[in-house]
């Protein structure tokens, strides 16, 4: 999955797109000509805005899920189209309640790691010990015998991606390929 702006994606193509709801739409722009008068809206940001959202719309190949409020009155079907339908404020306020409460919850979970280095020991013995000259020299040797990651890590009692960070650190990749 690729997030991006619009600008970011001039030019690219995507076999699915999928639209958020800050585009400027036919709704939005009814509803500041009511407010401000058909003269007070300036006509070079106004087609600014209608550019970016034809660029957004222009490239997926295949599908493209936009929103309904950015769909004009009376736009024609398609299988292609998937229509997102808008939440409404009850949702909406249930959905930023819920977030905020796990928010909250994710908060006092990390005051606390998840593990602890004991626990990780059961299971690799050597986690968070100390690399030593001669264990990276014998990482070394076994990285160009061509040993996997996974059986250098039950060799040196440590995770695969404590070995990957290991070989890594001493460059091994570019000095022995």
């Amino acid at each position: 999955m690729i997030f991006s702006t619009v600008h970011r994606s001039k030019g690219m193509e995507y076999d699915t797109v999928q639209l958020v709801n800050d585009f400027l739409s036919e709704g939005k722009i009814k509803k500041l000509m009511d407010d401000n008068g058909a003269r007070a809206l300036n006509a070079t940001k106004l087609n600014e805005e209608i550019n970016l959202l034809y660029v957004a719309v222009t490239r997926t190949k295949n599908s493209i899920h936009i929103p309904e409020a950015l769909l004009p009155d009376g736009f024609p079907g398609s299988a292609q189209i998937h229509v997102v339908k808008a939440m409404d404020a009850e949702e909406q306020d249930r959905t930023q309640t819920t977030g905020s409460v796990h928010k909250e919850e994710r908060k006092a979970d990390t005051k606390e790691k998840a593990y602890s280095v004991d626990e990780v020991r059961t299971r690799h013995s050597g986690a968070y010990k100390p690399w030593t000259p001669e264990l990276d020299e014998e990482l070394t040797v076994m990285y160009c015998e061509g040993i996997t990651t996974k059986d250098m890590a039950k060799h040196f009692g440590r995770t695969k991606g404590a070995i990957l960070s290991r070989i890594k650190k001493l460059e091994l990749e570019e000095l022995y390929g």
